[in-house]
């Protein structure tokens, strides 16, 4: 029997707010005024974050349903974090590239789930700084270490 806890709840939630960011790109993906952009390329940037959340959406659910086996090997785990951290820089590159290019009168944009990707970026673009200080901070506290240890010599 599945226990219902608060961590089932919230991603229950965060499930529903995927599908929803989804549903959301794939109308903007048939608007007329987003395919009135000004070229290929950026018409390509909503494709791509479609599949982005499509792919987060898979995850999560596949997050939910794996909660009660959580047996990845450390070596699966790191893999997974290194996907996932070239999934999210693709995803907040795209969101930066569609809000520079969506044309500002366009109404079928302007609907709450944007403002759920722009939360979203913020939230990876956090996860990246943090990630890329953590590896500034190990990179630099290796360096002084060797030099430290040369000085003891």
């Amino acid at each position: 029997m599945i226990r219902i806890t608060t961590l089932t709840i919230a991603s229950i939630i965060g499930i529903a707010l995927l599908y929803f960011a989804y549903d959301y790109l794939q109308k903007l993906e048939g608007c007329m005024c987003a395919q009135g952009m000004a070229d290929e390329e950026h018409r390509a940037d909503i494709t791509k974050l479609k599949y982005i959340e499509l792919l987060l959406l898979v995850i999560a659910i596949a997050n939910l349903l794996l909660a009660f086996n959580r047996s990845l090997t450390p070596f699966l785990s790191t893999l997974f974090f290194f996907f996932m951290i070239v999934v999210y820089a693709i995803f907040v590159m795209n969101v930066v590239k569609l809000y520079r290019n969506m044309p500002s009168t366009c109404e079928c944009a302007l609907k709450w789930p944007r403002y759920y990707i722009y939360l979203q970026t913020l939230l990876m673009t956090l996860v990246l700084l943090t990630f890329f200080m953590a590896i500034f901070v190990f990179v630099y506290a290796s360096r002084s270490m060797k030099i430290a240890g040369k000085g003891r010599k």
